[in-house]
Protein backbone atom coordinates (compact mmCIF):
# COMPACT_ATOMS: atom_id res chain seq x y z
CA UNK A 1 0.00 0.00 0.00
CA UNK A 2 1.26 3.64 -0.85
CA UNK A 3 1.56 6.22 1.67
CA UNK A 4 2.33 10.15 0.92
CA UNK A 5 3.49 12.36 3.56
CA UNK A 6 3.53 15.68 2.93
CA UNK A 7 6.30 18.00 3.52
CA UNK A 8 6.08 20.96 6.44
CA UNK A 9 8.31 22.55 8.52
CA UNK A 10 8.32 21.39 12.20
CA UNK A 11 6.48 24.26 14.77
CA UNK A 12 9.34 23.37 17.36
CA UNK A 13 8.43 24.68 20.73
CA UNK A 14 10.30 26.81 22.77
CA UNK A 15 11.65 25.09 25.95
CA UNK A 16 15.17 24.35 27.20
CA UNK A 17 18.05 25.62 27.77
CA UNK A 18 21.45 25.30 29.39
CA UNK A 19 24.72 26.87 31.11
CA UNK A 20 28.55 25.48 32.17
CA UNK A 21 30.93 25.09 34.36
CA UNK A 22 34.04 23.22 33.37
CA UNK A 23 34.65 19.20 33.51
CA UNK A 24 37.86 16.97 33.60
CA UNK A 25 37.09 13.48 32.21
CA UNK A 26 38.86 11.05 33.57
CA UNK A 27 41.93 9.62 30.96
CA UNK A 28 41.58 6.17 30.03
CA UNK A 29 43.53 5.11 26.98
CA UNK A 30 45.58 8.36 26.92
CA UNK A 31 42.62 10.58 26.09
CA UNK A 32 42.61 14.43 27.24
CA UNK A 33 38.62 15.93 27.39
CA UNK A 34 38.71 18.56 29.75
CA UNK A 35 37.87 20.87 26.52
CA UNK A 36 40.00 21.23 23.39
CA UNK A 37 43.18 22.23 24.72
CA UNK A 38 44.35 25.32 26.42
CA UNK A 39 42.40 28.16 24.64
CA UNK A 40 42.13 26.09 21.52
CA UNK A 41 38.68 26.10 19.54
CA UNK A 42 36.88 22.85 17.95
CA UNK A 43 33.99 20.84 17.34
CA UNK A 44 32.42 18.19 19.24
CA UNK A 45 29.55 15.82 18.03
CA UNK A 46 27.54 13.23 20.51
CA UNK A 47 24.53 12.84 22.45
CA UNK A 48 22.94 15.35 25.28
CA UNK A 49 23.63 13.22 28.76
CA UNK A 50 22.42 16.07 31.14
CA UNK A 51 22.24 19.94 31.52
CA UNK A 52 23.82 21.99 34.06
CA UNK A 53 25.44 23.65 31.37
CA UNK A 54 24.85 21.25 28.23
CA UNK A 55 26.41 17.86 28.60
CA UNK A 56 27.50 15.93 25.65
CA UNK A 57 29.48 12.71 26.13
CA UNK A 58 29.86 13.45 29.87
CA UNK A 59 31.54 16.84 28.87
CA UNK A 60 30.49 19.98 29.92
CA UNK A 61 30.18 23.10 27.48
CA UNK A 62 29.45 26.72 28.57
CA UNK A 63 26.23 27.80 26.72
CA UNK A 64 25.34 30.73 28.21
CA UNK A 65 25.96 32.73 25.32
CA UNK A 66 25.54 30.19 23.13
CA UNK A 67 22.57 29.47 20.20
CA UNK A 68 20.90 26.27 19.92
CA UNK A 69 19.77 25.76 16.58
CA UNK A 70 18.40 23.12 13.82
CA UNK A 71 18.78 23.63 10.41
CA UNK A 72 16.03 23.21 7.64
CA UNK A 73 15.91 22.09 4.62
CA UNK A 74 16.65 25.60 2.97
CA UNK A 75 19.87 25.50 4.79
CA UNK A 76 18.70 28.28 7.41
CA UNK A 77 19.02 28.00 10.76
CA UNK A 78 16.66 28.65 13.27
CA UNK A 79 16.83 28.48 17.28
CA UNK A 80 15.32 25.17 18.30
CA UNK A 81 15.42 23.38 22.21
CA UNK A 82 18.62 20.81 23.11
CA UNK A 83 16.83 17.66 25.02
CA UNK A 84 17.80 14.65 26.43
CA UNK A 85 19.44 12.14 24.25
CA UNK A 86 19.85 14.47 21.04
CA UNK A 87 22.73 14.46 18.78
CA UNK A 88 24.20 17.52 18.64
CA UNK A 89 27.40 19.70 17.24
CA UNK A 90 28.83 21.68 19.68
CA UNK A 91 31.21 24.45 18.11
CA UNK A 92 33.80 26.29 20.29
CA UNK A 93 36.15 29.14 19.44
CA UNK A 94 37.43 28.70 23.35
CA UNK A 95 38.17 25.95 25.69
CA UNK A 96 35.22 24.70 27.43
CA UNK A 97 32.85 27.20 25.99
CA UNK A 98 29.82 26.62 23.51
CA UNK A 99 29.70 29.10 20.66
CA UNK A 100 26.92 27.32 18.90
CA UNK A 101 24.79 24.12 19.74
CA UNK A 102 23.62 22.83 16.31
CA UNK A 103 20.84 19.61 16.73
CA UNK A 104 21.28 16.79 14.78
CA UNK A 105 18.38 14.62 14.15
CA UNK A 106 19.27 11.46 11.87
CA UNK A 107 15.74 10.34 11.10
CA UNK A 108 12.65 12.55 10.93
CA UNK A 109 9.50 11.18 8.89
CA UNK A 110 6.76 7.69 9.36
CA UNK A 111 7.64 4.37 10.90
CA UNK A 112 7.70 1.87 8.43
CA UNK A 113 8.14 -1.58 10.32
CA UNK A 114 7.47 -0.98 13.86
CA UNK A 115 9.28 -3.35 16.54
CA UNK A 116 8.16 -7.14 16.88
CA UNK A 117 11.27 -8.03 19.22
CA UNK A 118 11.71 -5.34 21.61
CA UNK A 119 14.70 -4.04 19.84
CA UNK A 120 14.56 -3.16 16.06
CA UNK A 121 12.05 -1.23 13.98
CA UNK A 122 12.43 0.85 11.00
CA UNK A 123 11.66 5.06 9.84
CA UNK A 124 11.39 5.43 6.36
CA UNK A 125 13.06 2.19 5.79
CA UNK A 126 16.25 2.86 7.88
CA UNK A 127 17.01 -0.02 10.81
CA UNK A 128 16.84 1.83 14.14
CA UNK A 129 18.21 0.05 16.95
CA UNK A 130 16.62 0.90 20.56
CA UNK A 131 19.13 0.39 23.67
CA UNK A 132 16.57 -0.77 26.89
CA UNK A 133 18.74 -1.09 29.59
CA UNK A 134 21.55 1.69 30.89
CA UNK A 135 24.90 -0.36 31.45
CA UNK A 136 28.44 0.09 30.81
CA UNK A 137 27.98 -1.22 27.15
CA UNK A 138 25.02 1.44 26.38
CA UNK A 139 22.56 3.87 27.31
CA UNK A 140 19.11 3.36 27.57
CA UNK A 141 16.98 5.27 24.33
CA UNK A 142 14.96 8.06 25.49
CA UNK A 143 11.86 7.65 24.08
CA UNK A 144 9.16 11.11 24.51
CA UNK A 145 5.76 10.71 23.87
CA UNK A 146 5.37 6.91 24.31
CA UNK A 147 5.20 4.22 26.95
CA UNK A 148 7.82 2.60 25.35
CA UNK A 149 9.10 0.61 22.22
CA UNK A 150 6.31 -1.52 22.37
CA UNK A 151 3.61 1.30 21.75
CA UNK A 152 5.62 3.00 18.48
CA UNK A 153 3.17 1.80 15.50
CA UNK A 154 3.52 1.87 12.13
CA UNK A 155 3.47 5.19 9.93
CA UNK A 156 3.36 7.35 13.56
CA UNK A 157 5.97 10.40 12.62
CA UNK A 158 8.92 10.54 14.81
CA UNK A 159 12.49 11.54 15.12
CA UNK A 160 15.22 9.70 15.55
CA UNK A 161 18.90 10.69 16.86
CA UNK A 162 22.02 8.66 17.67
CA UNK A 163 25.26 7.07 16.26
CA UNK A 164 25.07 5.01 13.23
CA UNK A 165 27.41 1.94 13.08
CA UNK A 166 27.81 -1.46 11.06
CA UNK A 167 24.99 -3.82 12.93
CA UNK A 168 26.18 -7.80 13.23
CA UNK A 169 22.29 -8.63 13.19
CA UNK A 170 21.65 -6.63 10.28
CA UNK A 171 24.50 -6.74 8.49
CA UNK A 172 23.85 -2.48 7.20
CA UNK A 173 24.32 0.22 8.85
CA UNK A 174 22.01 0.62 11.83
CA UNK A 175 21.06 3.69 13.77
CA UNK A 176 21.62 3.09 17.64
CA UNK A 177 19.25 5.12 18.71
CA UNK A 178 20.04 7.61 21.64
CA UNK A 179 16.59 9.10 21.82
CA UNK A 180 12.67 8.90 19.90
CA UNK A 181 10.26 11.23 19.65
CA UNK A 182 6.57 11.08 18.33
CA UNK A 183 5.70 14.31 16.65
CA UNK A 184 2.64 16.04 16.28
CA UNK A 185 2.98 18.84 14.65
CA UNK A 186 3.79 19.69 11.61
CA UNK A 187 7.11 18.50 9.91
CA UNK A 188 10.20 18.66 7.39
CA UNK A 189 11.25 15.17 6.41
CA UNK A 190 14.19 14.41 6.75
CA UNK A 191 16.90 11.11 6.36
CA UNK A 192 20.44 10.80 6.78
CA UNK A 193 22.95 7.63 6.86
CA UNK A 194 25.88 6.36 4.92
CA UNK A 195 25.69 6.53 0.95
CA UNK A 196 26.78 2.96 0.03
CA UNK A 197 26.34 3.58 -3.69
CA UNK A 198 25.73 5.71 -6.44
CA UNK A 199 24.09 5.72 -10.03
CA UNK A 200 23.36 8.87 -12.04
CA UNK A 201 22.91 11.50 -9.73
CA UNK A 202 20.63 9.00 -6.98
CA UNK A 203 22.42 6.78 -4.02
CA UNK A 204 21.66 4.22 -1.81
CA UNK A 205 21.59 5.05 2.02
CA UNK A 206 22.93 2.72 4.57
CA UNK A 207 22.56 -0.56 2.54
CA UNK A 208 18.74 -0.46 2.42
CA UNK A 209 16.41 -0.91 -0.77
CA UNK A 210 15.99 3.29 -0.21
CA UNK A 211 17.30 5.26 -3.40
CA UNK A 212 17.52 9.34 -3.04
CA UNK A 213 17.58 10.98 -5.84
CA UNK A 214 19.59 14.23 -5.41
CA UNK A 215 18.39 16.27 -8.06
CA UNK A 216 20.77 18.87 -8.54
CA UNK A 217 22.54 18.58 -5.22
CA UNK A 218 25.97 18.05 -5.77
CA UNK A 219 26.85 14.09 -6.04
CA UNK A 220 27.97 12.18 -2.84
CA UNK A 221 30.53 9.58 -2.70
CA UNK A 222 30.38 6.12 -1.41
CA UNK A 223 31.05 6.22 2.14
CA UNK A 224 29.96 9.85 3.03
CA UNK A 225 28.12 10.85 5.37
CA UNK A 226 24.24 12.38 3.81
CA UNK A 227 21.60 14.39 5.00
CA UNK A 228 18.64 14.54 2.95
CA UNK A 229 15.38 16.65 2.84
CA UNK A 230 12.55 15.19 1.10
CA UNK A 231 9.57 16.49 -0.74
CA UNK A 232 7.56 13.44 0.47
CA UNK A 233 7.82 9.98 1.72
CA UNK A 234 6.18 7.51 -0.98
CA UNK A 235 6.69 4.11 0.30
CA UNK A 236 5.68 3.04 -3.98
CA UNK A 237 8.38 5.36 -5.45
CA UNK A 238 11.47 3.65 -7.27
CA UNK A 239 13.38 6.85 -6.09
CA UNK A 240 12.53 9.31 -3.25
CA UNK A 241 13.14 12.95 -4.44
CA UNK A 242 15.07 15.03 -2.13
CA UNK A 243 14.94 19.17 -1.97
CA UNK A 244 18.06 19.22 -0.87
CA UNK A 245 21.03 17.29 0.24
CA UNK A 246 24.09 17.91 2.56
CA UNK A 247 27.45 16.24 3.47
CA UNK A 248 26.78 15.95 7.14
CA UNK A 249 30.58 15.38 8.16
CA UNK A 250 31.77 17.65 10.66
CA UNK A 251 33.97 21.05 8.82
CA UNK A 252 36.53 21.52 11.25
CA UNK A 253 39.22 24.07 10.64
CA UNK A 254 42.59 23.03 10.31
CA UNK A 255 43.82 24.52 14.15
CA UNK A 256 40.58 22.90 15.32
CA UNK A 257 40.63 19.47 17.63
CA UNK A 258 37.52 17.00 16.45
CA UNK A 259 35.89 14.81 19.07
CA UNK A 260 33.31 12.11 18.19
CA UNK A 261 31.09 9.84 19.95
CA UNK A 262 31.48 6.78 17.49
CA UNK A 263 30.25 3.21 17.63
CA UNK A 264 33.36 0.71 16.31
CA UNK A 265 35.20 -1.80 16.55
CA UNK A 266 38.78 -3.46 15.10
CA UNK A 267 37.14 -4.76 12.30
CA UNK A 268 36.04 -1.05 11.23
CA UNK A 269 39.36 0.15 11.01
CA UNK A 270 40.45 -0.94 7.21
CA UNK A 271 43.99 0.04 5.78
CA UNK A 272 44.53 2.17 8.67
CA UNK A 273 41.55 4.29 8.11
CA UNK A 274 38.01 4.57 10.29
CA UNK A 275 35.08 6.42 8.90
CA UNK A 276 33.76 8.54 11.83
CA UNK A 277 30.47 10.48 11.15
CA UNK A 278 31.53 10.30 7.84
CA UNK A 279 34.60 11.93 7.67
CA UNK A 280 37.98 9.92 7.25
CA UNK A 281 40.10 9.45 9.96
CA UNK A 282 43.78 7.89 9.69
CA UNK A 283 44.45 5.72 13.15
CA UNK A 284 48.22 5.17 14.27
CA UNK A 285 48.98 1.68 15.24
CA UNK A 286 49.57 2.58 18.52
CA UNK A 287 45.41 3.37 18.72
CA UNK A 288 44.31 0.09 16.99
CA UNK A 289 45.54 -1.74 19.90
CA UNK A 290 42.90 -0.10 21.94
CA UNK A 291 39.54 -1.14 19.65
CA UNK A 292 36.99 -3.43 20.71
CA UNK A 293 36.23 -6.77 19.36
CA UNK A 294 33.04 -5.94 18.87
CA UNK A 295 31.46 -2.79 17.92
CA UNK A 296 31.22 -0.29 21.50
CA UNK A 297 30.82 3.42 22.24
CA UNK A 298 33.92 5.22 22.24
CA UNK A 299 35.01 9.04 22.18
CA UNK A 300 37.61 10.05 19.75
CA UNK A 301 40.00 12.81 19.33
CA UNK A 302 41.75 13.96 16.02
CA UNK A 303 43.60 16.61 14.35
CA UNK A 304 44.61 17.37 11.06
CA UNK A 305 48.44 16.18 10.77
CA UNK A 306 49.90 16.81 7.60
CA UNK A 307 46.82 17.34 5.77
CA UNK A 308 45.33 14.57 7.20
CA UNK A 309 42.72 14.30 10.06
CA UNK A 310 44.52 12.00 12.45
CA UNK A 311 43.05 10.19 15.91
CA UNK A 312 45.30 11.54 18.67
CA UNK A 313 43.36 9.74 21.62
CA UNK A 314 40.52 7.22 21.99
CA UNK A 315 38.50 5.76 24.99
CA UNK A 316 36.10 3.46 26.21
CA UNK A 317 33.01 5.32 26.82
CA UNK A 318 32.18 3.08 29.94
CA UNK A 319 32.24 5.74 32.94
CA UNK A 320 28.93 5.86 34.47
CA UNK A 321 28.77 9.96 33.35
CA UNK A 322 29.41 8.51 29.91
CA UNK A 323 27.35 5.43 29.75
CA UNK A 324 25.38 3.30 32.65
CA UNK A 325 22.33 5.91 32.47
CA UNK A 326 23.44 8.59 34.48
CA UNK A 327 21.61 12.26 34.18
CA UNK A 328 23.57 15.02 35.81
CA UNK A 329 20.92 18.22 36.40
CA UNK A 330 22.18 21.15 38.01
CA UNK A 331 19.43 24.22 38.51
CA UNK A 332 17.93 26.48 40.79
CA UNK A 333 14.16 26.34 41.11
CA UNK A 334 11.48 26.64 43.61
CA UNK A 335 12.13 23.73 45.93
CA UNK A 336 8.95 21.38 47.89
CA UNK A 337 10.77 18.54 49.47
CA UNK A 338 7.32 16.15 49.59
CA UNK A 339 7.19 16.39 46.05
CA UNK A 340 7.46 13.21 43.53
CA UNK A 341 8.98 14.95 40.42
CA UNK A 342 10.80 17.74 39.42
CA UNK A 343 11.52 19.76 36.27
CA UNK A 344 15.16 21.16 35.46
CA UNK A 345 15.89 22.05 31.94
CA UNK A 346 12.59 20.48 30.84
CA UNK A 347 14.14 16.98 32.10
CA UNK A 348 11.46 15.37 34.38
CA UNK A 349 12.91 13.45 37.12
CA UNK A 350 10.77 11.00 39.78
CA UNK A 351 11.42 11.46 43.58
CA UNK A 352 11.27 8.07 45.18
CA UNK A 353 12.04 6.24 48.40
CA UNK A 354 15.28 5.62 47.63
CA UNK A 355 16.24 9.30 46.66
CA UNK A 356 19.11 10.44 48.95
CA UNK A 357 18.00 13.66 49.70
CA UNK A 358 21.04 15.75 51.48
CA UNK A 359 20.61 17.27 55.09
CA UNK A 360 21.23 20.58 53.74
CA UNK A 361 18.03 20.63 51.11
CA UNK A 362 15.29 22.38 53.17
CA UNK A 363 11.48 21.10 53.51
CA UNK A 364 11.20 23.86 50.70
CA UNK A 365 12.05 27.16 49.39
CA UNK A 366 11.49 29.65 47.09
CA UNK A 367 14.59 29.01 45.36
CA UNK A 368 16.66 26.26 45.66
CA UNK A 369 20.00 25.55 44.01
CA UNK A 370 19.97 21.79 43.50
CA UNK A 371 22.62 19.11 41.73
CA UNK A 372 20.42 16.20 41.02
CA UNK A 373 21.47 12.71 39.56
CA UNK A 374 19.18 10.37 37.99
CA UNK A 375 19.35 7.19 36.25
CA UNK A 376 17.59 6.51 32.55
CA UNK A 377 15.06 3.40 33.18
CA UNK A 378 13.94 1.74 30.50
CA UNK A 379 12.12 3.60 27.22
CA UNK A 380 9.58 5.51 28.10
CA UNK A 381 9.60 5.76 31.84
CA UNK A 382 10.71 8.53 34.05
CA UNK A 383 14.17 8.82 35.26
CA UNK A 384 14.62 8.22 38.92
CA UNK A 385 17.02 10.47 40.99
CA UNK A 386 19.22 8.82 42.95
CA UNK A 387 20.19 11.57 44.99
CA UNK A 388 19.41 15.71 45.54
CA UNK A 389 22.13 18.14 46.78
CA UNK A 390 21.02 21.77 47.74
CA UNK A 391 23.23 24.68 48.21
CA UNK A 392 22.50 27.18 50.38
CA UNK A 393 23.01 29.95 47.81
CA UNK A 394 23.20 29.42 43.44
CA UNK A 395 26.41 30.28 42.01
CA UNK A 396 26.63 33.05 40.49
CA UNK A 397 25.78 31.53 36.89
CA UNK A 398 23.53 29.25 37.46
CA UNK A 399 20.00 28.28 35.23
CA UNK A 400 17.20 29.68 37.20
CA UNK A 401 13.54 28.36 37.33
CA UNK A 402 10.79 30.12 37.97
CA UNK A 403 6.84 30.89 37.37
CA UNK A 404 5.51 34.04 36.84
CA UNK A 405 3.64 36.22 34.50
CA UNK A 406 5.31 38.53 31.54
CA UNK A 407 3.94 42.10 32.17
CA UNK A 408 5.59 43.41 28.55
CA UNK A 409 8.19 43.76 26.01
CA UNK A 410 10.06 46.40 24.81
CA UNK A 411 9.42 48.13 21.84
CA UNK A 412 12.80 47.13 20.10
CA UNK A 413 11.74 43.41 21.54
CA UNK A 414 14.99 43.10 23.09
CA UNK A 415 14.37 43.25 26.46
CA UNK A 416 11.04 42.19 28.66
CA UNK A 417 9.75 42.14 32.42
CA UNK A 418 8.04 39.21 34.67
CA UNK A 419 6.29 39.49 37.35
CA UNK A 420 7.40 36.39 39.73
CA UNK A 421 5.34 34.76 42.21
CA UNK A 422 5.87 35.81 45.46
CA UNK A 423 7.17 38.95 44.37
CA UNK A 424 5.92 42.48 44.40
CA UNK A 425 7.68 44.15 41.46
CA UNK A 426 8.28 42.66 38.05
CA UNK A 427 11.85 41.34 37.23
CA UNK A 428 13.94 43.23 34.01
CA UNK A 429 15.28 40.44 31.56
CA UNK A 430 17.20 40.93 28.81
CA UNK A 431 17.35 38.74 25.44
CA UNK A 432 20.41 38.08 23.37
CA UNK A 433 20.43 35.85 20.19
CA UNK A 434 20.09 32.20 21.84
CA UNK A 435 17.13 33.58 24.14
CA UNK A 436 13.52 31.08 23.05
CA UNK A 437 10.70 32.72 22.65
CA UNK A 438 7.45 31.01 21.84
CA UNK A 439 6.06 31.03 18.31
CA UNK A 440 2.51 31.63 17.17
CA UNK A 441 0.01 31.12 17.92
CA UNK A 442 0.69 31.40 21.42
CA UNK A 443 3.78 34.01 21.56
CA UNK A 444 5.14 36.42 23.82
CA UNK A 445 2.39 39.13 22.74
CA UNK A 446 -0.68 36.35 22.95
CA UNK A 447 1.30 35.39 26.68
CA UNK A 448 1.18 39.30 28.02
CA UNK A 449 -2.57 39.85 26.63
CA UNK A 450 -4.18 36.85 28.40
CA UNK A 451 -1.62 37.43 31.19
CA UNK A 452 -1.18 33.75 31.26
CA UNK A 453 1.47 31.79 33.78
CA UNK A 454 4.70 30.67 32.44
CA UNK A 455 7.74 28.89 33.87
CA UNK A 456 10.83 31.18 33.03
CA UNK A 457 14.34 30.40 32.40
CA UNK A 458 17.49 33.01 32.85
CA UNK A 459 20.60 33.41 34.09
CA UNK A 460 22.65 36.07 35.36
CA UNK A 461 25.58 36.86 33.02
CA UNK A 462 27.69 40.26 33.40
CA UNK A 463 25.76 41.15 36.10
CA UNK A 464 21.76 41.61 34.42
CA UNK A 465 18.84 38.72 34.19
CA UNK A 466 19.56 36.80 30.72
CA UNK A 467 16.54 35.30 29.47
CA UNK A 468 16.90 31.65 28.16
CA UNK A 469 13.66 30.24 27.44
CA UNK A 470 10.09 30.80 28.31
CA UNK A 471 7.99 27.60 28.20
CA UNK A 472 4.13 27.77 27.36
CA UNK A 473 1.65 26.95 29.62
CA UNK A 474 0.61 23.93 29.29
CA UNK A 475 -3.33 23.33 27.69
CA UNK A 476 -2.55 25.26 25.29
CA UNK A 477 -3.30 24.60 21.27
CA UNK A 478 0.21 23.22 19.86
CA UNK A 479 1.77 25.78 17.38
CA UNK A 480 1.39 24.01 13.57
Amino acid sequence: MKTIFSCHQQGLRAMTLLVLTSFLLACGGGISLSGVGSGGSGIAEGSISGFGSVIVNGVEYDDSNAVSQTEDATGQKTLSAAKLGQMVRVTQSKDGTADTIEILPQLRGPVTSASSDGVYLQVMGQWVRVVSVSNTSGTATVVENYDGIGSIAKDDSVEVHGVWTQDAAKRVPVLVASRIEKLSASFELLISGQVTSVSQGKFTINGSSVVVDGGASPSMPVGSQVTAWLSQWDSGAQAQRATRTKDAAPVPTGTQLLRLDVMAAKNDVSNGQLRAQGRPIAVPTNLLSQFPNSPAPLLLEATLQNGVWTATALRARSRPEDLGGEILLKGAIPWDATASTLTLREAKVAIGSATVISANCPQSGTMVFLEVRALRGPPGTTPVATSINCLSAPPSDSVIRQGGVVQSISADRQSLTVKFDDQTNPTAMVLFAGSMLPPPPNDIDYLIQRQLHVDVEYQVVAGRNQLRSINQPPGLPAPQ
